[in-house]
């Protein structure tokens, strides 16, 4: 028995800094903690190495998301509903074009498969609201409808299709 259930009654949402602390230029270091942009989301990886990175300082500072394993990095503007899995514990944050989901009531791998499905495509086309560049809220994000089968299905649906991505993988190397 499947359930529909809004984004936002299965997962938390944190912005990145729009604040007066956001990043300038003259802030962004060699080595540091990871600030994620949409350029460094590929393939549902969060490239950690390559991406800017800030001072410890200039992150504590920060009140926008400090992610954590198991997040989504779903992107809100210009490349909208590109997204990415957290698989590190290491500090890292987010620029303000990003949104970090927090699942708390369904499985985090499952829903981002959920996030990089036809049931997602269809709502972010429907409330892409950007005229020059597509745009879609946090708001309206929250409001996508998510199935949300037991936590033993949503395993099992994981686990196959992971072995379908890696079939695939393989067929085309």
């Amino acid at each position: 028995d499947w359930e529909q259930r809004k984004l936002g009654d299965l997962a938390n949402f944190y912005n990145g800094d729009r604040g007066i602390n956001y990043p300038k230029p003259s802030d962004i270091v060699k080595n540091g903690v990871p600030f994620i942009n949409a350029g460094d989301i590929n393939q549902g990886n969060v490239d950690y190495h390559n991406c800017k990175h800030i001072t410890k300082e200039k992150f504590n500072q920060l009140n926008g998301a400090k992610l954590r394993k198991n997040d989504i990095v779903y992107c809100l503007r210009g490349t909208i509903g590109k997204n990415g899995f957290i698989n590190s514990t290491e500090d890292a944050t987010i620029a303000s074009s990003l949104v970090c989901i927090r699942p708390f009531k369904i499985m985090p791998i499952f829903l981002f498969q959920m996030l990089n499905s036809d049931v997602e495509e269809r709502q972010r086309k429907m409330v892409d609201e950007g005229a020059a560049q597509p745009n879609i809220s946090a708001a309206n994000l929250k409001k996508f409808v998510i199935p949300a089968p037991s936590s033993s299905e949503q395993q099992k649906i994981s686990n196959l299709l992971n072995l379908i991505s890696k079939a695939i993988t393989l067929q085309q190397r």
